[in-house]
């Protein structure tokens, strides 16, 4: 059952704090302050991704999921909201070296683009590339968020999964 924001409750003057108000309410509140819903996940194994295609990426590593809103087993591409309210999504594709063409990086929503996540920039060095999306979203229970990466160089492109960069997806709860 996803966890829900504790609601203080309103109480008339003169009536006393007794412990099961206190429990109900201050603690609740305090409780749920110091364990905000949060994900935290990367890609360690690259991924193919096809020519001029946007694809979801994989997120096979959890550094932190303490909600449950994430498997590594089924839908690994996804977060699936667990409490309802305002996040921040932040999103990273990382490609393995290749001077040819553009990358890109962008979060979605259900399946469907946030509007204005979308990044991308014409590869200008052998190096490894790696693009950073973010977005302020309004999210209820049950809804699920992604990461996609682009890359057009002519043929199928990995991601790179490495210490210093890898494909990333975190999700922050910031207010009801």
């Amino acid at each position: 059952m996803a966890r829900t924001v504790p609601v203080i409750a309103s109480e008339s003057p003169g009536n006393f704090l007794t412990g099961a108000l206190w429990n109900a309410n201050v603690k609740a509140l305090g409780d749920f302050e110091t364990a905000r819903p949060l994900f935290n996940g990367y890609q360690s194994s690259a991924q193919s991704i096809s020519n001029n295609t946007w694809t979801s990426l994989t997120i096979d590593t959890e550094e932190l999921d303490p909600d449950g809103g994430h498997s590594t087993v089924t839908n690994t591409n996804r977060y699936t909201i667990q409490v309802a309210g305002t996040y921040l999504l932040l999103g990273m594709s990382a490609f393995a070296a290749n001077v040819t063409s553009v990358r890109g990086c962008r979060l979605g929503l259900n399946g469907a683009v946030i509007r204005g996540s979308h990044v991308q920039q014409q590869t200008s060095s052998a190096g490894v590339w790696s693009g950073t999306s973010w977005a302020v979203q309004v999210c209820a229970v049950n809804d699920w968020v992604d990461v996609a990466g682009y890359q057009n160089s002519g043929g199928a492109l990995n991601t790179f999964a490495g210490t210093d960069a890898a494909s990333r997806l975190a999700v922050y709860w910031l207010s009801k």
